[in-house]
């Protein structure tokens, strides 16, 4: 399998919400990075469905809004979930803000 990432991946343990089918679902995003981020969920949406999330940054009060599509899923093997690329700029902003967090916890 070719590696087809143009950005650097982080491993996660951030609070998402997003809404799906009306109802708030509540997930954990477990990769990350300037291009997109991974949720695990045994529920994911349908590929190409545009998604608004908040994203719970450590320490913050209150979550970072980013707006994304599904891309890809995992289903069936290990860490269910869905791949999301950003579609708009606050993906980046929220990947080097949560850089800029873990390397203030390691340091």
């Amino acid at each position: 399998m070719s590696e087809k990432r143009r950005h650097e991946r982080m491993v996660v343990s951030l609070k998402v919400s997003y809404l799906s089918k009306g109802d708030l679902r509540r997930d954990l995003v477990t990769d990350l990075s300037p291009g997109g981020l991974f949720v695990r969920t045994t529920k994911p949406l349908p590929i190409g469905t545009a998604v608004d999330l908040e994203v719970l940054v450590e320490n913050d009060e209150s979550p970072m809004h980013v707006r994304g599509k599904v891309i890809w899923l995992r289903q069936g093997r290990g860490a269910e979930g869905m791949g999301i690329q950003f579609t708009g700029v606050m993906g980046e902003v929220l990947a080097e803000l949560v850089k800029e967090a873990s390397s203030k916890t390691r340091g």
